[in-house]
């Protein structure tokens, strides 16, 4: 039996599709957003949002056939990905020190709060141009409440 089956601090993920499924120990040692060129490129957005644990701290329920993975040459990345709509999952770095969870994947965050922002002076220049949008956002939302 394995020891986060049914383990009160289990966070649920999945990808996109739902085929890949997982369960993973809520005891992350950081959870960091990251900033660079790399990131970006391999979120699709302005950062990547990953919580970092152990590899022991995973279980995969469901679709392991469906995932395909590769080594980012030049790094320490291994990217794993569902087959189906390319939904980044899991990974654990190159060299076993690390599991990587993209935070975006899970049903929760995890309880260990952003605790590192890596690369900030390389977030793209578009990322500060909203800001007054967001506090009008907020606005219209608490007087929608």
């Amino acid at each position: 039996m394995n020891a986060l089956m049914g383990h009160p601090n289990t966070i649920y993920g999945q990808c996109i599709c739902g085929a890949v499924r997982y369960r993973v120990q809520d005891s992350m040692a950081a959870f960091k957003l990251c900033y660079c060129s790399f990131c970006q490129r391999a979120s699709g957005s302005s950062h990547a949002a990953n919580a970092f644990t152990t590899s022991d701290q995973i279980e995969w329920l469901d679709g392991q056939d469906m995932l395909a993975s590769f080594d980012v040459p030049n790094s320490q990345v291994r990217r794993v990905i569902c087959r189906s709509y390319r939904t980044t999952l899991p990974f654990e770095t190159q060299n076993g020190k690390f599991l990587v969870v993209p935070v975006g994947s899970l049903s929760r965050p995890p309880s260990q709060p952003v605790n590192a922002i890596d690369c900030w002076a390389s977030r793209p220049a578009w990322y500060d141009e909203p800001r007054g949008l967001i506090e009008e956002t907020q606005k219209v939302e608490r007087a929608a409440q």
